[in-house]
């Protein structure tokens, strides 16, 4: 009887213990709000980033990774919970644009990557359904996130000028510089008044070079003088490397410029600006310009939306109804509609077509005939135009961009700050 009791008592905790590891899988290791956080939503969150070869460095402290990722799924669930209260949806189509992407940069189909999805799935125990809907959970944060940051963000252009003015100071150091030098040497045993009078002849000799005498006349009286002075003629040099050679800092900022006397490690010198080697302007044009939109559609086929757009062309010409009502009435470009049709300065690398060659000939508040681009038909508008050095819009957007993103990062985090702070969280240590 006792050994019937005892088998019983076995197979009873035996079967305890299995269904106490199963319910393990599962357990709830975080509560946010009316959500809870699995331990399977962890291990799946780790499997992905294993999956994507991520290198990790780990400190020393165990779980460290493991409560980086609950930490991550706490943030995700009370933006995810933002954006089920705001009703966003994502469509079928935006999930399908984001596997194209992922394909794309794999170098391998659709059908190709859904069979991988698949594969995964049946060797880890990862369901497909399980990646469709992160793709769709990571859509949801990212438009509420844009949202929400957008609201909070506010960019001036005074801000975008003082960082544009460092990121061009900056830029002058890679600049090449052609120069030539005389150098009046001096060595470490020289006495403090030979190297004071040496000093004194350099000074001298600058004044004269800035009164009207010709640097290259002293250039070759130095040459002939060899014993005395030291001189180089015509070479280029990186503004950082000249700088380098010394303690005083170089304002070098046109051609023939005249700079010196300099204290360098080998003595005096007086130094010729002879070129600078600027980033190559690259101007080009850019037009400011209102825009109507026809675009092909399910609804609607190209050659029905070229017809459309001549049509609408013709009445404005005739009179029938202005520029703006057609924007106002007629245009699916839904965003610049409400702005009649204002597009900005645009310039020729925002369209598929030739603006300059469609623009030459047209005056200021006239409007185009009808063109094609990518987006479908369009009738422009053109208000203004003007030449402007590309180089310099490209800094501009550095610089928008480097506040862009500074200020992105502290609202983010202030944002997910205001979400905890009117949460109920709770992590549950096992």
């Amino acid at each position: 009887m006792k050994v019937l009791i005892f088998i019983f008592f076995y197979i009873f905790t035996g079967i305890f213990c299995v269904l106490a590891k199963e319910n393990q899988i599962d357990n709830i290791i975080a509560v946010v709000n009316d959500q809870v956080i699995l331990n399977s939503d962890v291990n799946e969150m780790l499997f992905f980033l294993k999956k994507e070869r991520r290198n990790f460095k780990i400190p020393l402290r165990s779980n460290f990774l493991k409560d980086k990722v609950i930490e991550k799924l706490i943030v995700n669930s009370l933006i995810l919970q933002e954006a089920n209260r705001m009703n966003v949806r994502i469509t079928q189509e935006q999930i399908d644009t984001v596997i194209e992407n992922i394909a794309s940069k794999k170098n391998i189909n659709i059908n190709e990557f859904k069979k991988n999805i698949l594969f995964h799935d049946l060797n880890n125990h990862f369901y497909y359904d399980n990646y469709m809907k992160n793709i769709e959970r990571l859509l949801k944060i990212r438009i509420i996130q844009d949202y929400e940051l957008r609201k909070r963000i506010n960019i001036s252009e005074q801000e975008v000028s003082v960082v544009f003015k460092n990121i061009m100071k900056n830029n002058k150091k890679f600049k090449r510089i052609n120069l030539s030098y005389i150098l009046l040497p001096f060595a470490k045993k020289d006495s403090q008044n030979t190297i004071r009078n040496k000093q004194k002849i350099v000074e001298d000799i600058v004044n004269k070079i800035k009164k009207g005498y010709s640097f290259e006349q002293f250039l070759l009286d130095s040459k002939k003088n060899k014993s005395i002075f030291v001189s180089k003629k015509m070479f280029w040099m990186r503004f950082l490397d000249i700088q380098n050679c010394f303690v005083e800092t170089l304002n070098i900022f046109k051609k023939g410029q005249i700079i010196g006397p300099l204290l360098g490690d080998k003595g005096f010198y007086i130094l010729k600006i002879n070129d600078i080697d600027k980033n190559r302007e690259n101007i080009t044009t850019e037009f400011y310009m209102q825009h109507c939109l026809i675009k092909p559609s399910i609804i609607q086929t190209d050659i029905e939306s070229k017809r459309n757009i001549f049509n609408i062309y013709e009445n404005i010409k005739k009179g029938v109804y202005s520029f703006d009502d057609a924007v106002k009435n007629l245009s699916h470009d839904f965003y610049s509609s409400n702005k009649k049709g204002d597009l900005g300065w645009v310039s020729k690398k925002s369209f598929s077509f030739d603006l300059d060659k469609e623009f030459l000939y047209l005056n200021k508040n006239e409007i185009s005939k009808p063109i094609k681009s990518n987006f479908g038909w369009h009738i422009f508008k053109l208000l203004d135009k003007r030449q402007v050095d590309e180089f310099y819009n490209f800094k501009k957007k550095q610089a928008y961009n480097i506040l862009l993103n500074k200020k992105m990062i502290l609202e983010k985090h202030n944002w997910i700050e205001e979400l905890k702070k009117i949460a109920y969280i709770k992590i549950i240590r096992s």
